[in-house]
């Protein structure tokens, strides 16, 4: 059974699949959205992995620190929670935030990931109590400070977006996740504030 695999980015699919390349052997590993989204083709990568083992098949997930593992796990033994599931919550909401959102029977951020409804929320809500005990609490990250200087015009469409896009509620992972793709599409510079709007809140509403 593999517990953890280090090695490069080969390649990645559509469903957020990675194929990590180790020893010169590829491992196609289903990670959350946070891990896809921020690896480079060619980076280095280190990931904790959990074997899903059935009769007819044997898939690997990935996860960035044994937290997050544990995390997957604790939502996998859950009955009809199964590891796509578990995926897309952890793609949306991060270990310490699902665990105070537990704490606070907050269905309605436990819902938010695909697959989620509201009764399924609920459940996770009484069935996660008192099992992300392990989960650190969210540290306080002091305020970065400002750069010196006028801001560029692309500077200043990227934070119109991060304003836009909060004013909406989305969270700022969330958000940070949607712009690292429009970038990948549009570039650094898009110009136009409208279409990286469109397409920032398609990738949110999906």
């Amino acid at each position: 059974m593999i517990g953890w695999l280090g090695g490069n980015l080969k390649a990645r699919d559509s469903e957020g699949r990675l194929v990590l390349e180790v020893g010169g052997v590829g491992y196609l590993v289903s990670v959350p959205l946070s891990v896809a989204a921020d690896v480079a083709i060619g980076a280095p990568l280190e990931l904790w992995i959990h074997t899903h083992v059935r009769e007819d098949d044997l898939a690997l997930f990935g996860f960035e620190d044994e937290v997050e593992l544990q995390t997957f796990r604790a939502l996998t033994a859950i009955s009809g929670v199964g590891p796509k599931v578990a995926l897309a919550v952890l793609g949306q909401t991060p270990p310490a935030e699902l665990a105070s959102a537990v704490l606070a029977g907050d269905i309605a951020r436990l819902s938010r990931a695909k697959g989620v409804g509201k009764r399924l929320a609920e459940r996770l809500a009484v069935e996660l109590k008192g099992k992300l005990d392990f989960v650190p609490s969210t540290p306080t990250v002091a305020p970065t400070p400002a750069k010196p200087g006028k801001k560029t015009p692309s500077e200043r469409l990227w934070d119109d977006l991060r304003s836009a896009l909060g004013n909406l509620q989305y969270r700022p992972k969330e958000v940070e996740l949607a712009l690292a793709q429009v970038r990948s599409e549009l570039g650094e510079a898009p110009g136009d504030f409208d279409q990286a709007l469109r397409m920032a809140l398609g990738l949110l509403r999906k």
